[in-house]
C-alpha cells in the first residue's frame, strides 16, 4: 500500500512492490521498487533505505538510497552522500555530492538542447 501524507505518496521501508508506478505529485521511496516509475510533474526522493531497479522517469529526483536502471530527470537530479546509482541517467542539472556513487552514462542537456558528458 501506499500512503499519502500532506500530498506526498510514500512507499515505507519494508515494503516491496513489483510493478510500474504512474502518477503525479511528490513520491518518497523508503522501500524497494522494481519497475517503471513514471512521476512526470513532481519531485522523488528515494531514501536511505530506498531501493528502485527499473526506469525512473521523473520532473526532479535526490538519490540518498540506491538505483538500478535509467534515470530521465527533465530538471534535476541530486545523488546525495550515501547515494547509490548505478545507471545512465539523462537530466538538465545534476549535483553529486561528495562520497555518492555514479556509474554508467550520463547526459546533462543545457536550455539549447545540446547534450554534454558521458
Amino acid at each position: 500500500m501506499v500512503n499519502r501524507v500532506n500530498g506526498v505518496s510514500t512507499i515505507a521501508n519494508g515494503l516491496i512492490i513489483n510493478g510500474n508506478i504512474t502518477g503525479d505529485g511528490d513520491m518518497n521511496i523508503a522501500g524497494c521498487v522494481e519497475g517503471e516509475v513514471l512521476i512526470k510533474n513532481g519531485t522523488m526522493t528515494i531514501e536511505q533505505t530506498g531501493y528502485v531497479e527499473g526506469k525512473l522517469v521523473v520532473m526532479e529526483v535526490s538519490v540518498a538510497g540506491e538505483v538500478r536502471g535509467n534515470i530521465e530527470a527533465s530538471s534535476k537530479i541530486t545523488i546525495k552522500p550515501s547515494g547509490k546509482v548505478i545507471c545512465d541517467v539523462k537530466t538538465a542539472r545534476i549535483d553529486i555530492a561528495e562520497g555518492a556513487f555514479l556509474s554508467g552514462n550520463f547526459v546533462v542537456e543545457d536550455k539549447s538542447g545540446t547534450e554534454t558528458g558521458k
